[in-house]
């Protein structure tokens, strides 16, 4: 197949040019007066530059304020313990020249960006050439890779995250392009690791083109891998190669074995605990869990109380055929976050149960995700809604609700089933007695209290039989997950002092002004000694645990 007209070099927002090109922008580029307020902070706090050093911490550049602030302290601490420099990396088409700033201020000038590929555009654009022009079924995309290293998974969720698409289409050419940048990426972090010695990387994410494949490759390098999570507790995470897809809220992935569990090793861990831990455990679960589901709103769960608020006119009829419920994805964001799905998307997996769906006796209920209500996210928001009204128009025999219809008014008019690819309802329907069918990998998968389909003809017999599931709900069970999911690693590993300020950390704004640059100066005016030695107390007691052992 000839190279279709559109290629990465041309494509929209694209990073090409040289360093060169970027300090000149930057240069010219008047830093917001609270940038410059920390720039200043934190090169008097970090003076010290260690370029000299062979080895190399690498960050990534990451243009949110609050995280901007943590990745200093964590950064500068593995340079000290490991005596090496940090640099940073940057493969995101957009980057606000203040984050570069900022990074810079604290050592982490940026080193490793999509011009460093220049050199491979040719090799790259050909290879680009040759794969797209092999791919025939959505599952070939998916296992695409590149010298034994899977990207196919990471090229398909940025196709759809980056185009607003609910599935990808073979022929389309921003397909190619999307695989060629994949390997302009991969192309410039091989020859860095190569340039460079590697002792750690602190990235904020690890699903999609911009940090996903680094954070591969350095796995292949046997190199850690952390994610510093802001919240509170603030606590690091290290990540498994076994596992690196993204979770609904970060707690659930890559813990550092055999300190902390897995999601599908939570029963072995909690099965650690002494009797009266796992009692109090319980005991703490079952607390949250019950005021969730009555309604009750809950920042561990960070979803809307209205999920499980009061409900309004009644949903179903009183009486007839058994009912089964569908709880929707949002069809743009990351369907291979786990480690296995049973359809290429969710739009895939969607098409397939509803057209199975239709052929039974039951009368099938489908509830969008709130993502086709975000008005925060608009061009995926749109995405989802028309997504949707085309499931609308090919399913007539099925019932769609209100995205915001109360899921405790559903389990209080009652549901024979709920289906779901890997929902955080797995576990809140199982609790009220519901059987639960995932398509995939989930965080309950350790669990037996949902049915987790191991393959498209076990699929289709839950669906056949959603009426009369077989499944063990012990609450007990659920309780125990819920802890592990939500509480264990915070409470294990979590500091107990926050380079943010709590009172900051704390406020109902918080959430909102992460990404806001005056949060910059209630973050420096937060900082005391006290702190400060906290910080550095966790810092030095979490790398003695994961064997980040100090260079004398």
């Amino acid at each position: 197949m000839s190279a279709p007209a559109t290629s990465v070099k041309n494509s929209p927002g694209f990073l090409a040019g040289g360093r060169a090109w970027l300090r000149k922008v930057l240069a010219k580029s008047p830093a917001d007066p609270a940038v410059q307020r920390f720039v200043a902070f934190a090169r008097a706090k970090w003076p010290r530059r260690r370029a000299g050093r062979d080895a190399v911490v690498l960050v990534n550049l990451f243009p949110v304020p609050a995280s901007i602030f943590c990745y200093a302290y964590v950064a500068n601490h593995l340079a000290d313990r490991l005596d090496c420099r940090v640099e940073a990396f940057n493969f995101a088409k957009r980057t606000p020249p203040d984050t570069a700033k900022a990074y810079a201020a604290f050592g982490a000038e940026c080193r490793l960006s999509s011009a460093d590929a220049e050199k491979d555009r040719g090799k790259a654009e050909a290879l680009a050439d040759e794969l797209f022009g092999g791919l025939r079924t959505k599952w070939d995309v998916v296992n695409l890779s590149v010298e034994g290293l899977l990207i196919g998974d990471q090229v398909y969720d940025t196709y759809l995250r980056n185009f607003n698409e609910p599935t990808v289409q073979l022929t389309d050419p921003r397909l190619r392009d999307t695989i060629c940048e994949a390997l302009l990426i991969y192309f410039a972090v091989k020859d860095y690791v190569a340039r460079n010695k590697v002792e750690c990387l602190l990235t904020d994410d690890f699903s999609y083109l911009y940090s996903g494949i680094i954070t591969r490759v350095l796995f292949q390098a046997k190199v850690p891998v952390f994610l510093v999570l802001i919240g509170q507790p603030f606590h690091l995470l290290q990540l498994d190669p076994e596992h690196s897809g993204p979770g609904p809220d970060g707690f659930g992935h890559g813990y550092p074995s055999p300190v902390v569990a897995r999601y599908y090793q939570y029963r072995t861990a909690f099965s650690r605990l002494s009797g009266e831990e796992k009692e109090t455990a319980l005991d703490k679960a079952r607390h949250r869990l019950s005021a969730r589901l009555a309604g009750e709103e809950d920042a561990l769960v960070r979803m809307a109380a209205s999920t499980y608020g009061v409900g309004g006119d009644r949903i179903f009829p009183a009486d007839g055929p058994p009912r089964v419920l569908v709880m929707l994805h949002d069809f743009i964001d990351s369907p291979h976050g786990y480690r296995s799905i049973l359809f290429p998307d969710f739009q895939e997996w969607i098409h397939f149960l509803l057209d199975h769906a239709q052929e039974t006796p039951f009368e099938w209920y489908v509830k969008p995700h709130p993502a086709s209500a975000d008005t925060a996210r608009t061009k995926m928001t749109a995405a989802n809604r028309q997504a949707l009204e085309k499931l609308q128009a090919r399913y007539p025999k099925i019932h769609f609700l209100p995205h915001g219809t109360s899921n405790r008014q559903i389990l209080e008019e009652g549901v024979n089933a709920m289906f779901t690819v890997h929902g955080t309802a797995g576990h809140e329907f199982a609790y009220s007695g519901i059987p639960v069918v995932n398509a995939g990998d989930n965080p309950h998968i350790a669990y037996p209290f949902n049915i987790h389909a191991a393959s498209l003809d076990h699929y289709r017999e839950c669906i056949r039989r959603a009426d009369r599931l077989d499944v063990t709900m012990e609450r007990r069970a659920i309780e125990e997950y819920f802890y592990m999911h939500y509480f264990h690693l915070a409470e294990r590993h979590g500091a107990a002092v926050n380079p943010i300020d709590e009172k900051v950390a704390a406020a109902p704004d918080f959430g909102s002004r992460l990404g806001q640059a005056d949060i910059f100066d209630d973050l420096i005016g937060g900082i005391t000694p006290a702190r400060e030695r906290g910080v550095h107390e966790y810092l030095s007691r979490y790398f003695d645990t994961v064997g980040i052992t100090k260079k004398l």
